[in-house]
């Protein structure tokens, strides 16, 4: 957002929705019934083994695999949406001065509150964008988690 305002570039919000369908995340398994399964043990030991090594480097690894257990996605139906642009200064759109992209007031130096006032404005149109089209592309039950 901060480059943004920086360059006067605009922001276009997309999602795709299908997109997590297409690898699974190894994760630990809960201690229940299922746990008590041969792959289950082995998953939740290398799940342990990641969350060991993620806390000794202090940052989060992660493991994913598709078809076969191997890192080959599945093959889900996935839908792109492309929202409007978000121009960075509102009311400041433009062509540059080559004539062929449009472009915003430049801010040199945006301070936080700026930064934050444009995360906002995309959070926002990224989650009006979600709630149009999700029935369409059929996850009618779904919510956005933006984290």
């Amino acid at each position: 957002m901060k480059l943004a305002l920086q360059t006067g570039a605009s922001i276009y919000p997309a999602y795709v929705f299908g997109a997590t369908d297409m690898l699974d995340q190894l994760t630990p398994v809960a201690n229940d019934d299922i746990s008590k399964s041969k792959d289950a043990t082995i998953f939740n030991a290398i799940g342990k083994i990641m969350e060991s090594m993620s806390r000794k480097i202090k940052g989060g690894l992660t493991l994913y695999y598709g078809r076969y257990y191997l890192p080959i996605p599945y093959n889900p139906q996935l839908t792109m949406v492309l929202g409007n642009p978000i121009h960075p200064v509102n009311n400041t759109s433009e062509m540059n001065v080559h004539g062929d992209k449009r472009t915003c007031k430049r801010v040199e130096n945006p301070t936080n509150e700026q930064v934050e006032e444009l995360m906002d404005r995309y959070v926002d149109a990224l989650e009006c964008l979600f709630e149009q089209y999700k029935v369409m592309a059929g996850y009618p039950n779904d919510k956005l988690q933006v984290i």
